[in-house]
């Protein structure tokens, strides 16, 4: 007879770990590690640019430190500057219902009180200055003048048309030290 023996039990092999958990594991740790180095560079890179001059102040004006600081730069060149007093003008107003004039007496901040003789005996920028004034003040009307804010934009628009004409000293302001108008 045979030998009947049983056969031996085959010993399995150790089951082998998913490889596709393991797989997912390394994935999610890279988009992890990916994740927090994004986050890192964002955030130096935003304190180095905030570091950079003039961004920090263009992104952190408000109005009222702008403000601030327009008032801080007209208190300097107070301090600093010197006046060109401009002779009175007096003009007639562009209202169309009736015949109206102005008499305004106009001063110009310079931020160098050395220069303002200079400035004063300077025929041709002197007269440049005045005919500018005068167009300006010409298109104007009653109604445009009557208010702050009116005067406000005038002050701008003059600063603005004969501000280039000043290159050494520069013109920081324009003032108004008599404004009459004839209603």
């Amino acid at each position: 007879m045979a030998d009947e023996t049983a056969p031996e039990p085959v010993a399995e092999p150790p089951a082998k770990q998913s490889s596709k958990g393991l797989i997912i594991a390394v994935v999610l740790a890279s988009l992890v590690s990916s994740a927090a180095g994004a986050g890192l560079t964002a955030f130096l890179v935003g304190r180095a640019i905030a570091k950079l001059p003039g961004v920090a102040a263009q992104t952190a004006a408000t109005p009222e430190e702008e403000a601030r600081k327009k008032e801080e730069a007209l208190a300097d060149a107070i301090e600093h500057g010197g006046v060109v007093s401009l002779d009175p003008f007096v003009v007639n107003l562009a209202d169309q219902d009736s015949a109206r004039y102005l008499r305004i007496k106009i001063s110009l901040m310079l931020d160098d009180k050395a220069k303002v003789k200079e400035v004063s005996e300077n025929q041709a920028l002197t007269n440049k200055v005045k005919d500018v004034i005068l167009q300006t003040l010409s298109k104007k009307t009653s109604h445009d003048l009557i208010n702050e804010e009116g005067k406000n934009k005038l002050r701008a628009e003059i600063q603005e048309g004969i501000g280039h004409y000043f290159k050494e000293p520069k013109l920081t302001d324009v003032m108004f030290t008599e404004f009459v108008i004839q209603l």
